[in-house]
């Protein structure tokens, strides 16, 4: 008889592959982009999926980005040129200038988990949307170091999250947390397919009960990580989420 972490280790490895070969076509991702000098967009699937544990929902990952010497000798900072290791990566790298961490996994446990109780060990940590984004900025730095064939297609992230719903029921299925966090309002805006003014609305610290698949689970809509690092006068976040919402979720988790 098969043991059942054996069981799930082969259900994990199985849905890796299927989303590293499928998901870009599934998702309408264009087949051609590629980064600066040809390397691949590859999906980045998760990795770290420990069963019966917390899911954690981010809307799509960063890059690894880099200083990047024109053919006319001008530097261009900050050029997206491969993926990351993996979602909400800790990584370090040199960037040509400086050495440099990847903020995004940082802000996860810094931000998010400790706040919340909660170990990474204990985290399947995943992407909505599993491949790189180019914003327009990106775009530009592109074209200043001769690669034109790439269009913005950061403002398709929703038409991308709806495809991507099938992976992401495939992963809860798998998973089968106690609790999902979402990270931010696009995330809880195409789970919960609600208007975005509704979405942060959602994320007060409260379960929601969402059904994926053909079962329900307890849900908690959070602000992004990111938003919750910039303290400025008009950005309410950090404040609401260290003593309202924060404290909410660390309490309801432990019935969980």
């Amino acid at each position: 008889m098969n043991h059942p972490s054996y069981n799930s280790e082969k259900s994990i490895q199985a849905y890796q592959k299927r989303c590293f070969a499928d998901y870009k076509a599934t998702i309408g991702y264009p087949p051609s982009y590629t980064y600066l000098h040809g390397q691949s967009i590859n999906p980045l699937v998760p990795i770290e999926t420990p069963i019966n544990g917390i899911m954690v929902v981010g809307a799509y990952p960063s890059a690894k980005f880099y200083n990047v010497r024109s053919d006319t000798g001008k530097v261009v900072s900050d050029v997206p040129v491969c993926d990351n290791d993996s979602p909400f990566s800790n990584e370090s790298y040199f960037d040509g200038s400086r050495v440099r961490t990847i903020p995004s996994g940082k802000e996860l446990n810094e931000v998010i988990l400790a706040e919340l109780g909660i170990s990474r060990l204990d985290c399947w940590i995943t992407d909505l949307v599993k491949v790189f984004l180019f914003k327009p900025g990106h775009v530009v730095r592109y074209i200043k170091l001769g690669k034109t064939d790439i269009i913005s297609n950061r403002k398709d992230f929703l038409a991308y999250a709806k495809n991507s719903m099938q992976f992401l029921d495939q992963e809860i299925s798998i998973a089968s947390p106690k609790a999902i966090l979402l990270l931010g309002s696009e995330v809880t805006h195409a789970v919960f397919q609600t208007g975005m003014d509704k979405a942060k609305d959602l994320m007060n610290g409260e379960v929601l009960y969402k059904s994926f698949g053909s079962q329900s689970y307890p849900v908690f809509c959070l602000p992004h990580p990111g938003i919750l690092m910039k303290k400025f006068d008009d950005n309410p976040w950090p404040e609401k989420f260290a003593k309202e919402i924060a404290p909410k979720v660390k309490i309801l988790l432990r019935s969980f």
